[in-house]
Protein backbone atom coordinates (compact mmCIF):
# COMPACT_ATOMS: atom_id res chain seq x y z
CA UNK A 1 0.00 0.00 0.00
CA UNK A 2 1.13 3.56 -0.53
CA UNK A 3 1.29 6.40 1.75
CA UNK A 4 1.92 10.26 1.37
CA UNK A 5 2.34 11.21 5.40
CA UNK A 6 3.21 9.03 7.30
CA UNK A 7 1.89 10.34 10.30
CA UNK A 8 -1.47 9.20 8.80
CA UNK A 9 -0.65 6.02 7.53
CA UNK A 10 -2.82 2.77 8.61
CA UNK A 11 -1.32 0.42 10.79
CA UNK A 12 -2.41 -3.42 8.96
CA UNK A 13 -0.44 -6.03 9.66
CA UNK A 14 0.58 -8.43 7.16
CA UNK A 15 1.09 -5.16 4.58
CA UNK A 16 3.86 -3.57 3.73
CA UNK A 17 3.80 0.62 2.86
CA UNK A 18 5.62 1.63 0.48
CA UNK A 19 6.01 6.02 -0.03
CA UNK A 20 4.52 7.62 -3.15
CA UNK A 21 7.26 9.98 -4.49
CA UNK A 22 6.71 13.46 -4.43
CA UNK A 23 6.90 13.34 -8.32
CA UNK A 24 4.37 10.91 -8.52
CA UNK A 25 1.63 12.31 -6.71
CA UNK A 26 0.24 14.59 -9.47
CA UNK A 27 -0.69 11.50 -11.61
CA UNK A 28 -4.27 11.01 -11.85
CA UNK A 29 -5.49 7.48 -9.95
CA UNK A 30 -8.18 5.05 -11.42
CA UNK A 31 -11.18 4.14 -9.77
CA UNK A 32 -13.35 1.23 -10.60
CA UNK A 33 -17.00 0.92 -9.39
CA UNK A 34 -17.70 -2.94 -7.69
CA UNK A 35 -20.89 -3.26 -6.42
CA UNK A 36 -21.15 0.17 -4.17
CA UNK A 37 -17.83 -0.12 -3.57
CA UNK A 38 -15.53 2.31 -5.29
CA UNK A 39 -12.15 1.19 -5.96
CA UNK A 40 -8.99 3.84 -6.44
CA UNK A 41 -5.84 2.39 -8.01
CA UNK A 42 -2.36 3.68 -8.90
CA UNK A 43 -2.81 4.38 -12.56
CA UNK A 44 -0.38 1.52 -14.41
CA UNK A 45 2.75 3.86 -14.82
CA UNK A 46 2.70 5.13 -11.38
CA UNK A 47 2.70 1.54 -10.62
CA UNK A 48 5.46 0.20 -13.13
CA UNK A 49 7.56 3.42 -11.06
CA UNK A 50 6.67 2.96 -8.04
CA UNK A 51 7.97 -0.79 -8.23
CA UNK A 52 11.31 -0.56 -10.31
CA UNK A 53 13.76 -0.24 -7.27
CA UNK A 54 12.71 -3.39 -5.92
CA UNK A 55 13.03 -4.74 -9.33
CA UNK A 56 16.03 -6.06 -11.10
CA UNK A 57 16.01 -4.37 -15.27
CA UNK A 58 14.79 -7.79 -16.61
CA UNK A 59 12.04 -7.68 -14.67
CA UNK A 60 11.24 -3.81 -15.18
CA UNK A 61 11.45 -4.36 -19.11
CA UNK A 62 9.11 -7.38 -18.65
CA UNK A 63 6.22 -5.56 -16.81
CA UNK A 64 6.51 -2.68 -19.05
CA UNK A 65 6.11 -5.24 -22.26
CA UNK A 66 3.00 -6.66 -20.39
CA UNK A 67 1.38 -2.95 -19.94
CA UNK A 68 1.63 -2.79 -23.36
CA UNK A 69 0.36 -6.29 -24.12
CA UNK A 70 -2.81 -5.63 -26.70
CA UNK A 71 -5.17 -7.11 -23.81
CA UNK A 72 -4.18 -4.49 -21.04
CA UNK A 73 -3.25 -1.40 -23.25
CA UNK A 74 -7.26 0.32 -22.18
CA UNK A 75 -6.50 1.81 -19.25
CA UNK A 76 -9.30 4.02 -16.96
CA UNK A 77 -12.82 5.28 -17.87
CA UNK A 78 -11.96 6.90 -21.03
CA UNK A 79 -10.16 3.90 -22.60
CA UNK A 80 -6.54 5.73 -23.02
CA UNK A 81 -4.21 3.32 -24.52
CA UNK A 82 -0.66 3.02 -23.38
CA UNK A 83 2.03 2.99 -25.86
CA UNK A 84 5.87 3.39 -25.92
CA UNK A 85 5.82 6.82 -26.80
CA UNK A 86 3.06 7.51 -23.44
CA UNK A 87 5.85 5.48 -21.74
CA UNK A 88 8.77 8.04 -22.85
CA UNK A 89 6.51 11.03 -22.57
CA UNK A 90 6.19 9.91 -19.02
CA UNK A 91 9.33 9.51 -18.06
CA UNK A 92 10.47 12.59 -19.83
CA UNK A 93 7.65 14.81 -18.13
CA UNK A 94 7.43 13.28 -14.52
CA UNK A 95 10.07 14.32 -12.17
CA UNK A 96 12.99 12.44 -10.95
CA UNK A 97 12.22 9.13 -8.34
CA UNK A 98 13.85 6.25 -7.31
CA UNK A 99 14.21 3.65 -10.23
CA UNK A 100 13.86 6.04 -13.09
CA UNK A 101 16.99 4.71 -14.63
CA UNK A 102 15.97 1.32 -14.91
CA UNK A 103 12.65 2.35 -16.70
CA UNK A 104 14.50 4.77 -19.07
CA UNK A 105 16.74 1.78 -19.89
CA UNK A 106 13.70 -0.34 -20.35
CA UNK A 107 12.22 1.79 -23.65
CA UNK A 108 15.02 0.71 -26.23
CA UNK A 109 13.57 -2.95 -25.55
CA UNK A 110 10.05 -2.54 -26.14
CA UNK A 111 9.84 -2.47 -30.26
CA UNK A 112 6.96 -4.37 -30.09
CA UNK A 113 5.01 -5.73 -27.58
CA UNK A 114 5.34 -9.71 -27.03
CA UNK A 115 2.38 -12.18 -26.41
CA UNK A 116 3.50 -13.13 -22.72
CA UNK A 117 5.72 -12.29 -19.88
CA UNK A 118 7.71 -15.40 -20.65
CA UNK A 119 7.77 -14.64 -24.58
CA UNK A 120 9.40 -11.36 -23.46
CA UNK A 121 11.78 -12.98 -20.97
CA UNK A 122 12.97 -15.30 -23.84
CA UNK A 123 13.46 -12.56 -26.13
CA UNK A 124 15.52 -10.94 -23.28
CA UNK A 125 18.09 -13.86 -22.63
CA UNK A 126 18.78 -13.91 -26.35
CA UNK A 127 19.72 -10.35 -26.39
CA UNK A 128 21.66 -10.69 -22.82
CA UNK A 129 23.98 -12.84 -24.55
CA UNK A 130 24.87 -10.82 -27.89
CA UNK A 131 21.89 -12.20 -30.08
CA UNK A 132 20.51 -9.60 -32.46
CA UNK A 133 17.11 -8.28 -31.70
CA UNK A 134 14.57 -11.08 -33.58
CA UNK A 135 11.38 -9.86 -35.11
CA UNK A 136 8.54 -10.56 -33.20
CA UNK A 137 4.87 -11.80 -34.43
CA UNK A 138 6.80 -12.88 -37.32
CA UNK A 139 4.14 -13.94 -40.12
CA UNK A 140 4.60 -16.36 -43.17
CA UNK A 141 2.75 -18.64 -45.11
CA UNK A 142 2.62 -21.88 -44.83
CA UNK A 143 1.26 -24.63 -47.77
CA UNK A 144 0.33 -27.83 -45.73
CA UNK A 145 -2.11 -26.90 -44.67
CA UNK A 146 -2.18 -23.85 -46.22
CA UNK A 147 -2.07 -20.88 -43.93
CA UNK A 148 -0.85 -17.37 -42.61
CA UNK A 149 0.78 -18.48 -39.87
CA UNK A 150 2.44 -16.59 -36.99
CA UNK A 151 5.71 -17.32 -35.09
CA UNK A 152 6.76 -15.73 -31.85
CA UNK A 153 10.70 -14.88 -32.32
CA UNK A 154 12.67 -15.31 -35.80
CA UNK A 155 15.40 -14.29 -37.76
CA UNK A 156 13.85 -14.90 -41.22
CA UNK A 157 16.65 -14.23 -43.40
CA UNK A 158 18.52 -17.35 -41.25
CA UNK A 159 15.03 -19.26 -41.45
CA UNK A 160 15.30 -19.31 -37.52
CA UNK A 161 11.94 -19.43 -35.77
CA UNK A 162 11.70 -19.82 -31.71
CA UNK A 163 8.43 -20.13 -30.32
CA UNK A 164 7.84 -20.35 -26.52
CA UNK A 165 5.62 -23.43 -25.10
CA UNK A 166 3.56 -22.95 -21.81
CA UNK A 167 1.60 -25.25 -20.18
CA UNK A 168 -1.49 -24.08 -21.64
CA UNK A 169 -0.18 -24.89 -24.89
CA UNK A 170 -0.37 -28.44 -23.87
CA UNK A 171 -3.18 -28.60 -22.10
CA UNK A 172 -5.67 -27.39 -25.34
CA UNK A 173 -5.34 -30.27 -27.37
CA UNK A 174 -6.67 -28.34 -30.23
CA UNK A 175 -4.08 -25.48 -29.83
CA UNK A 176 -1.43 -28.30 -29.44
CA UNK A 177 -2.09 -29.78 -32.61
CA UNK A 178 -1.72 -26.77 -34.56
CA UNK A 179 1.37 -25.59 -33.06
CA UNK A 180 2.46 -29.07 -33.82
CA UNK A 181 1.57 -28.99 -37.31
CA UNK A 182 2.69 -25.32 -37.95
CA UNK A 183 6.13 -26.14 -36.90
CA UNK A 184 5.86 -29.06 -39.01
CA UNK A 185 4.85 -27.17 -41.87
CA UNK A 186 7.86 -24.87 -41.24
CA UNK A 187 10.50 -27.00 -40.89
CA UNK A 188 9.48 -28.90 -44.17
CA UNK A 189 10.08 -25.27 -46.28
CA UNK A 190 13.37 -25.40 -44.50
CA UNK A 191 13.20 -22.95 -41.40
CA UNK A 192 14.48 -24.34 -37.92
CA UNK A 193 12.40 -24.48 -35.29
CA UNK A 194 12.91 -24.03 -31.92
CA UNK A 195 10.94 -24.34 -28.82
CA UNK A 196 11.55 -23.21 -25.57
CA UNK A 197 9.97 -24.10 -22.10
CA UNK A 198 10.24 -22.65 -18.98
CA UNK A 199 13.61 -24.37 -18.05
CA UNK A 200 15.00 -22.52 -20.67
CA UNK A 201 14.29 -19.06 -19.10
CA UNK A 202 14.16 -19.66 -15.84
CA UNK A 203 17.32 -20.25 -14.82
CA UNK A 204 20.76 -18.66 -15.53
CA UNK A 205 22.29 -22.22 -17.06
CA UNK A 206 18.92 -22.58 -19.23
CA UNK A 207 18.87 -19.01 -20.62
CA UNK A 208 22.45 -19.84 -21.64
CA UNK A 209 21.53 -22.88 -22.95
CA UNK A 210 18.72 -21.84 -25.23
CA UNK A 211 21.11 -18.50 -25.82
CA UNK A 212 23.82 -21.00 -27.60
CA UNK A 213 21.25 -23.30 -29.53
CA UNK A 214 19.63 -20.18 -31.09
CA UNK A 215 23.02 -18.78 -32.27
CA UNK A 216 24.17 -22.10 -33.66
CA UNK A 217 21.30 -22.17 -35.78
CA UNK A 218 22.01 -18.74 -37.37
CA UNK A 219 25.32 -19.86 -37.79
CA UNK A 220 27.67 -17.84 -35.49
CA UNK A 221 29.28 -17.58 -32.53
CA UNK A 222 27.74 -16.26 -29.32
CA UNK A 223 28.94 -13.13 -28.12
CA UNK A 224 28.05 -13.18 -24.67
CA UNK A 225 27.58 -10.04 -24.28
CA UNK A 226 24.76 -7.22 -25.39
CA UNK A 227 25.18 -5.62 -28.17
CA UNK A 228 25.60 -1.51 -27.43
CA UNK A 229 21.70 -0.96 -27.59
CA UNK A 230 21.19 -3.76 -25.19
CA UNK A 231 24.15 -3.12 -22.81
CA UNK A 232 21.51 -2.13 -19.75
CA UNK A 233 21.20 -5.56 -19.53
CA UNK A 234 24.73 -6.13 -17.97
CA UNK A 235 22.92 -4.40 -14.87
CA UNK A 236 21.61 -7.14 -13.12
CA UNK A 237 24.52 -9.29 -13.52
CA UNK A 238 26.89 -6.40 -11.57
CA UNK A 239 23.98 -6.05 -9.13
CA UNK A 240 24.07 -9.69 -8.59
CA UNK A 241 27.96 -9.79 -8.67
CA UNK A 242 28.22 -6.94 -5.59
CA UNK A 243 25.95 -8.53 -3.66
CA UNK A 244 27.72 -12.12 -3.80
CA UNK A 245 30.90 -9.88 -2.68
CA UNK A 246 29.19 -8.29 0.29
CA UNK A 247 27.90 -11.67 1.37
CA UNK A 248 31.68 -12.73 1.10
CA UNK A 249 32.97 -10.01 3.26
CA UNK A 250 30.38 -10.40 5.74
CA UNK A 251 30.90 -13.89 5.89
CA UNK A 252 34.66 -13.22 6.33
CA UNK A 253 34.02 -10.67 8.84
CA UNK A 254 32.18 -13.49 10.80
CA UNK A 255 34.88 -16.00 10.70
CA UNK A 256 37.56 -13.01 11.19
CA UNK A 257 35.69 -12.10 14.68
CA UNK A 258 35.83 -15.50 15.26
CA UNK A 259 39.02 -16.58 15.25
CA UNK A 260 40.25 -13.77 17.22
CA UNK A 261 37.82 -14.68 20.07
CA UNK A 262 39.94 -18.64 20.19
CA UNK A 263 42.80 -19.19 22.71
CA UNK A 264 45.44 -22.26 22.81
CA UNK A 265 45.80 -24.65 25.61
Amino acid sequence: MLYTDRAQRPKRTGTRYLKLPESLRSQPNITYLHGETVITCTHPLVTWAVLAPFLTQTEVIVLADAMLRAACRAVGSNGTELTKERLSDFLSNVGDFPGIDKCRAALAFLTTPTDSTMECRTLLAFLRHGLPYPIVHWQTRITNPEALVTSDLAYPDQLVVVEYDGDAHRQDKRQYRWDERKRQALRAQGHTVIVAFADDVLTERGRLALARKVAQALGMELPGKPLPPYRALMEDDRRAHDRNRQRRCRARRRGGSGATGTTQA
